[in-house]
């Protein structure tokens, strides 16, 4: 996990704070990305938090990666969730956390790419 051996309590408690504040992450207007074959997929930031918050709820991800669509269509919204909470792998509930906040953060800091 990057550079959380590195943090101070301080910065933990930070981080820690802001996961509070925004882990309601899914209420935003988060735009969404055309994909091929007339498909949307949101965000790479929206998956960068979705990711760490299926972790929290889920822990670790045992789906199969999805592919395909019902309509025979690669599945790219499908698989960006899975391989989002896939990366989590591994990770403590604080280093999800962590990984939550950074997410945001960065899509708050780029507020025209992420939402409407």
């Amino acid at each position: 996990f990057d550079d959380d051996d590195e943090l101070t309590e301080e910065q933990i408690a930070t981080f820690l704070s802001e996961y509070e504040q925004h882990k309601d992450y899914e209420t935003l207007k988060w735009r969404y990305v055309k994909r091929p074959g007339a498909q949307a997929a949101r965000t790479e930031a929206w998956y960068g938090c979705y990711g760490p918050t299926q972790y929290l709820k889920h822990g670790e991800n045992k789906e199969k990666a999805p592919v395909w669509r019902e309509d025979g269509s690669i599945d790219y919204g499908g698989r960006a969730k899975w391989d989002a909470w896939d990366a989590c792998k591994g990770m403590t509930e604080q280093e999800a956390k962590i990984a939550f906040v950074r997410a945001i953060r960065s899509a708050l800091a780029a507020p025209h790419e992420n939402f409407y």
